[in-house]
């Protein structure tokens, strides 16, 4: 996956990341293994991956 680009949750999905609910952040936050990457939502049905960080700076 590549940060600015656009993906479809099926998409999302189909590269193993988990939905992880997280409070006072207006993007969608998904884990896969020691990665944590945030979406922007375009539509309904597309997000822009904008960061992509360490796990364990992000749970600090």
């Amino acid at each position: 996956m590549e940060i600015n680009e656009v993906y479809t949750i099926k998409e999302i999905q189909e590269q193993g990341l988990t939905e992880r609910c997280i409070k006072d952040i207006q993007a969608k936050v998904y884990l896969n293994g020691t990665k944590v990457y945030f979406f922007e939502p375009i539509s309904n049905q597309a997000f822009r991956l904008y960061s992509i960080i360490n796990k364990r700076s992000f749970f600090l």
